[in-house]
């Protein structure tokens, strides 16, 4: 199946930036954004950790 979408001149610039065509370059940027997702970390679960580990060093 396929579609037919508008989209703005400057994306089709930065979607052939990722591909060789449109299509192709709008896949590889879904996917880079789909590994960045995946790869990113809880910031606050971070704050967390490091706020108990100060507490338990206050101990000592």
């Amino acid at each position: 199946m396929s579609r037919v979408l508008r989209i703005h001149d400057d994306a089709v610039e930065t979607a052939l930036d990722y591909g060789p065509t449109v299509s192709e370059g709008i896949r590889t940027m879904h996917a880079l954004l789909q590994r960045q997702t995946r790869c990113a970390f809880d910031l606050e679960a971070v704050r967390s950790v490091v706020r108990d580990e100060l507490e338990r060093l206050q101990g000592y």
